[in-house]
């Protein structure tokens, strides 16, 4: 009975995290979003449209950000520790002032 339950537990969470990812990714769509201080943490967000989008504040920790367009976007304060991103990438953005990189250093 506990085994069940504990399945049951498992899917209704993987569910949850399923739901949420493919909320952010589909309001991502639009342009020009306003991610200000949103929680992004942990989501796979692979090929997302975030050209000029404002995260500033925003946590992406841990996030899969392999491919994401960021032309124009304002990453300052920003959270990226951790995150799959490439230097590249990162250069589009509009701003970086404040940001945690994602080795874990602050960008002046």
């Amino acid at each position: 009975m506990q085994g069940a339950l504990y399945r049951l537990y498992l899917f209704v969470m993987k569910a949850n995290i399923d739901v949420r990812q493919w909320l952010y990714l589909y309001y991502l769509s639009s342009r020009k979003a306003n991610l200000a201080a949103a929680d992004l943490s942990y989501l796979n967000l692979r090929g997302a449209n975030l050209r000029q989008a404002n995260l500033r504040e925003a946590n992406l920790r841990r996030c899969d950000l392999t491919g994401v367009d960021f032309a124009g976007a304002d990453l300052s304060g920003a959270d990226l520790t951790g995150a799959r991103v490439t230097s590249e990438q990162l250069a589009q953005a509009a701003s970086l002032a404040g940001a945690t990189l994602p080795d874990g250093t602050i960008q002046i």
